[in-house]
């Protein structure tokens, strides 16, 4: 079974916290609506109270007088995420706003002013039948008993009921579980659950199917990152094959590390002795200028500010960008590196790709799984920011490690006229991380959106196809002080 450590790249926590909110309204580039004044005896304005559902992601929203309540919900099961009391319209708009006759968590996908599609919820007139007359127990609550055949049912629905991948691998998610299930019993071990969802999870190879069980995040990729790779390329040499000693792990893991330390030093090799390596917001961004070719590397898209606090990220990454797109201006050419980035939150892939864009374009089209069908197309268009756009030709380098919110800054900048993409097709998880609770308390997630080139392509399991491909992370380019990427840009722009 292969059980990772937790890396925080790509999800982020969808918690809310509403008591003791400050004000805020707003998102997008439009202005929030002018609240209704409250009803006598209530702090909530009328246009936010009642039930709003968004069925395409399992989740009930109820709002009342001065209470607020969020319900994840399957066909079967029905759990209490969050409730909230003595709150008012100030406390609801730093989180959601009304939009037609929609309910906008705006608040989960950007800032007031500048996000991605957020998620919508629609009014409704009564709660899904699993939420109707009561919620199911959670650890930690009275009258809780642990059941691991109920957990693993009720991932297997997040499978069945909101996952992209039964569909895109061809693999209905029910043998698997009964399988699974037959192995287990009301009594079964922490790891005889974990390893009955890495045995279903292993079947679809989907970054954000993900549980964090007790024993660490199960999570299967598409495709071997980096150090995978480099893992297998020790295990080559030494003729060993798992399982290993501790201290044969302990070889590996340093291997590992030697090789891509050795991997960026080649790269930034390419600066020579007589340009400056630069770097912002704690080394996610780094760049230098050579010869009018300017080199941009961002390795991930989350973690610039507080990540709990997108204006605060949002705010970091816009100064870090400044400095280093004001350094970057007056090159001829530029490499955009985005083979190590694992990706993050999508509205801060927006933000940088926002720079490179002179008018308003389209550049993707995202939508989600609704039970047999999909819920409508959102358009996603750039539009310029900054001081000034960066329109000479771009190059963008990624690798199968690029993931998730880097995917979806490669799906924007691949619509961009200027931008050729150098190196691997992408992981090849681009959707958003849907995350959800087992009732044991173990954190849950399953991918249930499509997003789509504006010409209706999907790489979802596929990964994002290059323009130029180049292996990346060879040995031999390691041996030789070769970056294969930034070769291959160099031998374009001397033809």
């Amino acid at each position: 079974m292969h059980i990772f450590d937790r890396k925080p790249l790509i999800a982020l926590s969808l918690s809310l916290n509403l008591v003791a909110c400050g004000g805020g309204s707003g998102s997008g580039s439009s202005t929030s609506p002018t609240p209704t004044p409250a009803p006598i005896g209530a702090a909530i304005a009328e246009e936010y109270q009642g039930t709003w559902i968004a069925e395409a992601y399992g989740r009930v929203i109820e709002i009342g007088g001065s209470t607020f309540r969020l319900l994840d919900y399957t066909s079967e099961f029905c759990f209490l995420v969050e409730e909230a009391s003595d709150i008012d319209t100030s406390d609801v708009e730093t989180l959601f706003r009304i939009r037609g006759n929609q309910l906008e968590w705006y608040s989960s996908t950007g800032t007031a002013s500048f996000g991605a599609p957020s998620t919508v919820f629609d009014p409704a007139t009564a709660l899904p039948p699993s939420c109707a007359d009561t919620v199911d127990l959670q650890d930690g609550q009275a009258g809780y008993a642990a059941d691991p055949r109920r957990d693993l049912r009720l991932f297997a629905q997040l499978l069945e009921e909101y996952s992209i991948y039964p569909e895109l691998r061809g693999i209905p998610v029910t043998s698997l579980y009964e399988e699974q299930l037959s192995q287990l019993t009301s009594s079964s071990s922490d790891e005889a659950l974990a390893e009955a969802v890495f045995t279903i999870a292993s079947a679809y190879r989907d970054i954000h199917t993900t549980v964090e069980t007790r024993l660490g995040l199960v999570k299967v990729l598409n495709k071997p990152v980096y150090a995978d790779r480099l893992f297998s390329e020790w295990l080559e040499q030494q003729s060993l094959t798992p399982p290993l000693s501790p201290a044969q792990v302990a070889a590996a893991n340093s291997y590992i590390g030697e090789q891509l330390e050795l991997e960026r030093l080649i790269t930034l090799s390419y600066a020579g002795d007589s340009a400056i390596v630069q770097s912002a917001a704690g080394g996610l961004l780094t760049w230098y200028v050579v010869d009018d070719i300017g080199y941009l590397a961002i390795d991930a898209m989350l973690g610039f500010g507080d990540v709990e606090d997108n204006d605060d990220e949002l705010a970091v990454l816009e100064g870090a960008l400044d400095q280093a797109m004001n350094d970057l201006r007056d090159t001829q050419v530029l490499i955009v590196d985005v083979r190590r980035n694992g990706g993050g939150k999508d509205f801060l892939s927006l933000a940088i790709a926002s720079r490179f864009t002179g008018n308003e374009a389209l550049v993707y089209r995202k939508q989600a799984r609704l039970g047999s069908g999909r819920t409508a197309l959102a358009d996603v268009f750039l539009k310029p920011r900054g001081d000034f756009q960066y329109l000479a030709p771009v190059f963008v380098l990624t690798s199968n490690q690029t993931a998730s919110a880097a995917e979806v800054f490669t799906l924007a900048m691949r619509a961009l006229p200027q931008v050729t993409l150098v190196g691997e097709s992408t992981q090849g998880g681009l959707s958003d991380q849907l995350d959800k609770q087992l009732s044991n308390g173990w954190p849950a997630s399953v991918a249930n959106e499509y997003y789509l080139t504006p010409q209706g392509e999907s790489f979802e399991a596929t990964g994002i196809p290059v323009d130029l491909e180049i292996l990346q992370l060879s040995r031999a380019a390691r041996l030789a002080g070769v970056d294969a990427g930034i070769e291959a840009v160099i031998n374009l722009l001397q033809e």
